[in-house]
């Protein structure tokens, strides 16, 4: 599908970070038990920069995982580990780095984008100015809970805010340092309006509660227990930063591209594959796979080739189960007979 140069070029170059990623996919592989495949697509987001939401019931750790990932990463707290925090507590040192919010049908873009500086207004500049400090334009990693809980005022708001990682505010577009995107809810979205905005999400990861057999639940709390009341203690030097690591990848996916070192080859059986696969998605109402997505897609299959090519060690080249990151987090329906079918055929 990408030539095979361009992709080991790519690899050589940025070993470390796709070192770096896989280590971070283990360290939390083994602190969430039964999470391997929310953590795999954390790290394709990671590398990708794509918007991700984490879909399950209550209780099953979609919050912790995200704020041990930031946490792992230096970005916030210990603290932040065990509850919802404080505005103040979840900043790292004031630098802005994470910010975290409960959506509801309620809130109202000041929430995110801060609130008019009354000081400002009345005082002698007579400035209508928003106070932009802690929120979410600000910061490097978002955490939107419950993000189809979104009022329509909100969601025009973040449409921008998450596809052009800008902000409009009064008729001006202002560039936002916005890294990662990740979001949370319960459920899919129930409402047509909802589809734009659930579409920007290209990595969706469907979570459950564990069978309810006794290896299971003897394997889950053993492991929630100790995560629960021996956190292991992160400063971040551990992965000290990854993130703009992740920024060097990406800028020279974009510089090997322009110069024709890194190219898609339509000739490639691979690429026959992922265009069938795509079709079926489409014909089973498995997925609508916009041209959007589509495209964005193709990113995170070369994510994902280079994470497990450098992980085993061989030469990288995107193979058929590679495309199983589509049916695990491409999905707007879960429908588990016909994946299962869909996946024999990739192997």
């Amino acid at each position: 599908m990408f030539n095979t140069d361009g992709l080991n070029a790519l690899r050589e170059k940025h070993h470390e970070t796709l070192t770096l990623m896989n280590r971070l996919e283990d360290t939390l592989s083994a602190r969430f038990y039964r999470m391997d495949k929310s953590i795999e697509c954390m790290m394709l987001a990671t590398l990708t920069g794509e918007p991700m939401v984490l879909l399950g019931p209550p209780g099953t750790a979609k919050s912790r995982l995200i704020r041990a990932f930031c946490n792992v990463l230096g970005l916030v707290p210990a603290d932040a580990l065990h509850t919802r925090s404080d505005p103040e507590k979840t900043v790292l040192d004031k630098k802005e780095a994470y910010f975290e919010y409960l959506l509801t049908q309620f809130t109202e873009p000041s929430e995110l984008f801060g609130y008019y500086d009354l000081a400002k207004l009345f005082g002698e500049e007579k400035q209508f100015e928003r106070d932009t400090s802690g929120m979410m334009q600000r910061a490097q990693v978002v955490f939107l809970d419950e993000v189809f809980n979104a009022s329509s005022a909100i969601l025009n708001a973040l449409l921008t805010f998450m596809n052009e990682r800008k902000f409009h505010d009064r008729g001006k577009l202002h560039a936002v340092p916005m890294r990662l995107l990740f979001g949370a809810s319960n459920h899919t979205p129930r409402e047509d309006g909802l589809q734009a905005f659930y579409d920007r999400f290209l990595l969706r990861c469907r979570l459950d509660h564990v069978p309810a057999t006794p290896e299971e639940i003897s394997a889950l709390v053993r492991s929630a227990w100790g995560e629960t009341h021996a956190t292991p203690v992160e400063d971040g030097t551990d992965f000290a930063g990854l993130l703009e690591k992740v920024d060097g990848f990406r800028a020279d996916v974009d510089a090997m591209t322009k110069a024709n070192a890194l190219s898609i080859n339509p000739a490639d059986p691979i690429f026959n594959r992922f265009t069938d696969l795509t079709a079926e998605l489409r014909r089973k109402e498995l997925s609508q796979m916009s041209n959007r997505r589509m495209v964005k897609f193709s990113n995170a299959l070369l994510a994902k080739c280079l994470l497990r090519a450098t992980q085993s060690g061989t030469s990288a080249r995107i193979e058929p189960a590679d495309l199983g990151i589509i049916l695990d987090f491409g999905l707007d329906q879960q429908d588990d007979s016909a994946v299962a079918k869909l996946r024999a055929h990739l192997e």
